[in-house]
């Protein structure tokens, strides 16, 4: 009996260190604003700018958040693959969201630097959101553990990034304590760029998946901090909202939708357009498109919108398509 108590007393510690180790961090907290460069080159001076968002699902295309084994062949050719993309339409600006700069389930890649390097980018600016030193989930077979994990967003620029900061979101409110340790942040990050009328915003976001109260808590603060700003200068609100503002027949009464009763925001992909070809517009899931739930959003009074488009010849190289435009700053 003694020997059960012990082993069962053992088990428990075990657990508890476990719980402690694992929900740790690998980095201080001072590395997760960071801006760094890749091009020693002039910043872009047109008048006309793109902006790109983009949850690049840490290349793992229609793997992610599966129980399945992955090689290291599978993220070179996703990188290829987005590459192609990323390089034909080289947007002044992208914001990447589930972006990993050391992951065991990534095999320790920084992605940051394997994009910007490649593209050619001047600068971009970091916010960690997520740094465990394991996470066990998938939860079974053991062994797909995502293990160590530092991953966040990323704004990519060939403009000067002057200033980046985040804002971190709450927790979801109907999880477990247990659940809350191991689990990411959701971040608005925050990143001011030079132009050559001024300065300009970007809020790069990735709001709660699964959790709809949290969500409207989310979208709710996101509004709340994209107002601070709307009247001053030009905004582009960006990223995943995990959220259906419409669907094919009819419109959505989801977080999202908030955005769009906002006074003076514009978007990219309208409700009207998504209508005339809905499908054409569905941004997640790329192996098979079933609904929209990243956007830009801008600030009508300082930004014109020429053009805007769900790049969908992005292919399989994340579970998302990006959304890109064009715009130019009145």
């Amino acid at each position: 009996m003694k020997k059960l108590l012990y082993f069962l007393l053992a088990l428990v510690l075990a657990f508890i260190a476990f719980y402690f180790w694992g929900s740790s961090n690998n980095w201080d907290a001072e590395k997760y604003n960071q801006i760094q460069y890749f091009a020693d080159k002039p910043s872009n001076t047109s008048d006309t700018l793109s902006v790109m968002t983009y949850n690049i699902g840490w290349l793992s295309g229609m793997t992610n958040n599966l129980p399945v084994a992955r090689d290291e062949a599978l993220y070179a050719k996703n990188l290829k693959d987005a590459l192609v993309v990323l390089n034909k339409y080289h947007s002044d600006i992208i914001g990447f969201q589930e972006i990993d700069i050391a992951a065991k389930r990534s095999f320790l890649y920084n992605q940051p630097d394997s994009l910007g390097f490649h593209l050619g980018y001047l600068n971009g600016s970091l916010a960690v959101n997520w740094d465990k030193k394991y996470v066990p989930f998938p939860y079974w077979p053991f062994q797909y553990h995502f293990g160590k994990l530092i991953s966040g967003q990323y704004v990519m620029s060939d403009l000067v990034i002057l200033k980046n900061e985040y804002v971190t979101l709450p927790k979801p409110v109907n999880a477990p304590f247990y659940y809350n340790a191991f689990y990411l942040d959701r971040l608005i990050q925050k990143t001011w760029l030079k132009t050559n009328k001024g300065d300009l915003l970007v809020m790069n976001v990735h709001l709660e998946a699964f959790d709809q109260e949290t969500r409207i808590m989310h979208a709710e603060a996101v509004i709340e901090e994209y107002l601070k700003y709307a009247d001053k200068l030009p905004v582009l609100l960006i990223g995943d909202f995990n959220s259906r503002a419409i669907g094919a027949k009819g419109p959505i009464d989801e977080s999202v939708r908030k955005m769009f009763d906002v006074s003076g925001v514009g978007v990219a992909i309208t409700d009207s357009v998504f209508l005339t070809d809905p499908k054409r517009n569905y941004t997640f899931s790329s192996g098979d498109p079933v609904e929209k739930i990243d956007y830009i959003f801008y600030n009508k009074k300082f930004i014109e919108k020429l053009d805007a488009k769900v790049v969908q010849e992005a292919g399989e190289a994340s579970d998302h398509f990006p959304v890109w435009m064009e715009f130019v700053l009145k």
